[in-house]
């Protein structure tokens, strides 16, 4: 059988091998994990028809959570799979999805993998990597069908989209008979409720994705969603139809965690505070002051996306730090734009600051030319 099957998702194949070869990582774009003590000292084992209450609870718990009715949320497993039920219930070959780059792949590679044609739509760094909407008008021009997908904030810079600017954007996938996909798994970062914004609240052709995997450490219960826009609450059959083909329920285990998990927001939220306080300035403070690096630091999470001056191929560059000067990193060929990197600031400080250091000694050893 061959075996020259070229993935349309590198970027995971590089998280599971290659992101943690070194004795430190700046890989990562979510939270350490959460203490398990904060959930007590007995974790469910339920092996019960998710459907029968468990499943009913947490979705509960999300649509007040995000503000919206029952009837316009549904949970899935991680929000990789609320991208995937999505694209599956949006996405036709012949329809035009506008998404961003710099990007994470999905959102290249699901428009392709269902027969959309895709436009991308440039985040210019000059601009703090914020959306220009005139650039979303000519990409839609002359779309039979068109939606918009994006995060925000962004991955891998961090840019946020204000509420205002996503009502804009819901408004140009409008006139072209569409969506705005808005992908916010981000957002959970933000501390102040009344800051959050989510696209399911502001415009009725929206769908809003989140999780509860990188603000919260909780990765691993796989507890994700989507919320749709009231004008699309009569789709939510089609949407939940997509998720039974793909595997019908979230494993009860994992609901039963995650409705603790709603009911103990705020202090999973305090590493959050400690990373605003600690960690961040650390990251700030080296964007700054390093030569040869051009970045600023997120306005939400933990991850920035430098450029490199002189530095173009970012995956030799990434596997001569982790060769010659033991940190890891995300190239930026990842997120569609060679010659930056992606790092994350979720390291202790004291590690962080080690960990910068030594990219900052890799930049000054890496051979050029």
């Amino acid at each position: 059988m061959a075996t020259d099957y070229q993935p349309l998702f590198p970027y995971m194949e590089f998280a599971r091998t290659e992101a943690f070869r070194s004795p430190l990582s700046l890989t990562q774009s979510g939270m350490p994990a959460a203490d398990p003590a904060l959930f007590g000292s007995t974790l469910p084992i339920d092996f019960a028809w998710a459907g029968k209450d468990a499943l009913p609870e947490v979705e509960e718990k999300l649509a007040r959570h995000l503000g919206v009715d029952r009837s316009r949320v549904f949970v899935t497993l991680g929000a990789s799979a609320a991208m995937l039920l999505a694209a599956m219930a949006l996405f036709r070959p012949g329809t035009r999805v506008v998404s961003e780059t710099p990007s994470y792949e999905p959102l290249r590679a699901l428009p392709s993998f269902f027969g959309c044609d895709v436009s991308l739509l440039e985040r210019r760094p000059e601009d703090r990597w914020s959306i220009d909407p005139a650039a979303v008008q000519r990409a839609l021009a002359g779309a039979r069908r068109g939606h918009v997908f994006i995060t925000n904030p962004n991955n891998p810079t961090g840019a946020r989209s204000s509420a205002a600017e996503l009502v804009e954007l819901a408004r140009l996938a409008e006139s072209a008979g569409g969506v705005l996909v808005s992908c916010e798994v981000y957002m959970e970062y933000e501390l102040d409720p009344a800051k959050r914004a989510h696209a399911c609240r502001l415009a009725p052709n929206t769908v809003s994705i989140g999780s509860l995997t990188k603000a919260y450490g909780l990765g691993g219960l796989r507890v994700g969603w989507v919320a749709l826009g009231e004008g699309l609450v009569a789709d939510r059959k089609r949407f939940v139809d997509m998720q039974y083909l793909n595997y019908v329920d979230p494993p009860t285990v994992s609901l039963r965690l995650a409705a603790r998990a709603f009911d103990l927001l705020e202090r999973l939220r305090e590493p959050i505070r400690a990373m605003e306080r600690e960690q961040k300035p650390v990251l700030r403070r080296w964007l700054a002051e390093t030569p040869g690096v051009v970045g600023f630091a997120p306005e939400l999470g933990l991850t920035s996306f430098p450029r490199l001056v002189g530095i173009d191929d970012t995956r030799a560059f990434a596997r001569h730090l982790v060769a010659n000067h033991g940190v890891d990193v995300v190239p930026g060929e990842f997120f569609g734009r060679p010659g930056h990197l992606r790092l994350g600031a979720g390291l202790p400080p004291a590690d962080l600051s080690e960990a910068l250091a030594r990219v900052s000694a890799g930049l000054a050893s890496f051979p050029r030319g």
